[in-house]
């Protein structure tokens, strides 16, 4: 028992700490059933930079919100659609700031004791270890990638956007984030108010 325990508290850890976005979304109008179609808007105006600016990455980006869109009974319509999809991802460089604890390590002594043996006193050497002292904090900044997918469902008849939804998050591997883009864009979609 104790063994499948741990095993299902492992299984926990690994898949909590799987993804490493943030996922929000965003409506100011309800999507209801006057929205059925919908057509992609032109690359032009879809925005994708450094390590999302390649063909593979559109492709997985326009092919999973597609089949996200499927799933929720839309109907891909490129003459007269009710909502234009765009979409924008973005790599920034920022800098991130940590502050770590400093010790002082006092180095280990040998120090003069005295000691009584049979009422006679002796001197002996003894060596002492001190504890680390706390001296302070030391600021250490980090240079990261930061990548933001945004998804865009745009009122083709009023030409504005009546839902976003997007993932934030650390890019440490350009490939695994070109990897990772049908998941990430699966679970922006969870965020879909339908």
């Amino acid at each position: 028992m104790k063994k499948q325990m741990l095993i299902l508290l492992g299984l926990v850890a690994i898949l909590s700490s799987c993804s490493s976005y943030n996922y929000y979304s965003v409506s100011n109008k309800k999507l209801n059933d006057e929205y059925r179609t919908y057509a992609w808007l032109p690359e032009g105006k879809s925005k994708a930079s450094s390590v999302y600016d390649n063909d593979v990455a559109a492709d997985k980006i326009v092919e999973t919100a597609s089949a996200e869109l499927n799933k929720r009974g839309f109907e891909l319509n490129n003459r007269k659609p009710d909502l234009l999809i765009r979409y924008t991802a973005v790599v920034n460089r920022e800098t991130k700031s940590y502050n770590e604890p400093v010790y002082y390590d006092p180095p280990g002594r040998y120090v003069p004791r005295v000691g009584i043996h049979r009422g006679r006193a002796f001197y002996y050497y003894a060596y002492r270890n001190p504890f680390p002292v706390y001296v302070g904090n030391e600021q250490r900044t980090v240079n990261v990638k930061q990548g933001s997918i945004m998804i865009d469902l745009i009122d083709r008849r009023s030409k504005k956007v009546i839902w976003r939804g997007w993932a934030e998050g650390e890019l440490n591997n350009p490939e695994k984030a070109i990897n990772q883009l049908p998941e990430v864009i699966e679970n922006i979609f969870k965020k879909f108010p339908v």
